[in-house]
């Protein structure tokens, strides 16, 4: 019979600064200047809350319009600035009210004159992804910022009087940082606003599932920072990369495999159950009710025998426990009856953008 092991592992939890939470629907990013102390504060207004850039983000559903953000570049060179090909998906917070998170620009504050100049400093998002800042004008793009064609001084949105919103374009799903840099005149003749540390604020974006996962297990200092929050790191040591803790619904910051906010394993379980009166090898898994907007694959494969047989990918669904809107916990059946040679087991996950 196929022989399976166990491996047992020492639960420890680590300290988690508090992690991004989500703004949606109609949000205004909103600066004012303090001169008597010389520093500016930024904020995010909803209609409810005043938020802290660095403890929010801005969701966005990876799907096509009008179910998602997801949407394709228009023919013409006149929109070579978005960074991908004729055709080619873009993920847009729209200028319109129809966006699942609908940022714009807050009017002026008091004491500043217009028009306020919010300059783009820095991005961090996906490898070979761009971002750009327009509007659209009887069908024709007005281009604020792009990183097409690097970051210049020329990305720049200078804000007129009033409330404005506009197109926020990222041409790859995921994580991303925008870094605006404020300046402005002070009203009544009393010369520009001081420069310093605070004129400058990061804007978070999540675009998909995994994304927003990650924004929600990862405080502002680590989200963007690939060895901490990466699909490939391994934050709280226990051997799970966070790939596999969002594909089984882990907690990535605490140790071993275990379901977000709970002591329960999310570890996949090896078993054996009789099909027709014969054994078979089981493995038993929480995974996404829905994998293809979740951005993952499951792939079960088998191995007979301690030679490198190579792996068989396959299965049969055995029982299927719906946990709750997200997740289920499913038991795939190996095919082949269970023999006296030791047999092997392992789920491969792929990412599907």
């Amino acid at each position: 019979m196929r022989t399976f092991s166990t491996c047992f592992i020492i639960l420890a939890i680590h300290q988690q600064a508090m992690a991004l939470f989500p703004l949606q629907d109609h949000i205004d990013l909103r600066v004012a200047y303090r001169s008597s102390m010389q520093d500016w504060q930024w904020s995010l207004m909803t209609e409810g809350e005043n938020v802290d850039p660095s403890l929010a983000y801005f969701p966005a559903r990876d799907a096509e319009y009008p179910d998602g953000e997801r949407d394709y570049r228009p023919p013409g060179n006149e929109w070579n600035f978005l960074g991908v090909r004729e055709g080619g998906p873009l993920w847009i917070y729209p200028e319109s009210s129809s966006a699942h998170s609908w940022l714009g620009f807050d009017n002026t504050a008091s004491g500043l004159m217009d028009p306020v100049r919010f300059k783009l400093v820095k991005v961090l998002g996906p490898s070979g992804g761009h971002f750009a800042l327009y509007r659209v004008i009887s069908g024709m793009p007005v281009v604020f910022m792009s990183t097409h064609d690097g970051i210049s001084e020329g990305d720049v949105f200078s804000k007129p009087a009033g409330h404005h919103h506009l197109n926020w374009s990222f041409s790859r799903a995921g994580m991303w940082a925008v870094d605006l840099k404020v300046s402005a005149s002070q009203s009544g003749g009393r010369g520009p606003a001081v420069a310093g540390p605070t004129d400058t604020t990061r804007l978070f974006f999540a675009i998909g599932k995994q994304a927003e996962w990650r924004a929600r297990n990862f405080a502002a200092a680590h989200v963007m920072d690939e060895s901490i929050a990466g699909a490939n790191a391994d934050p709280d040591h226990d051997g799970w990369s966070n790939l596999l803790e969002y594909a089984f619904g882990g907690n990535p910051l605490m140790t071993g495999l275990h379901r977000a906010n709970s002591r329960t394993s999310a570890a996949p379980v090896h078993g054996v159950v009789q099909h027709l009166g014969k054994p078979h090898a089981t493995i038993t898994f929480f995974r996404h009710r829905d994998p293809q907007a979740a951005g993952i694959g499951y792939a079960v494969q088998w191995q007979a025998g301690l030679a490198d047989s190579g792996w068989t990918e396959g299965g049969v669904v055995h029982q299927t426990q719906a946990v709750d809107a997200t997740w289920e916990r499913v038991t795939i059946r190996d095919p082949a009856e269970l023999t006296a040679d030791p047999g092997f087991v392992r789920i491969r996950i792929n990412t599907l953008r």
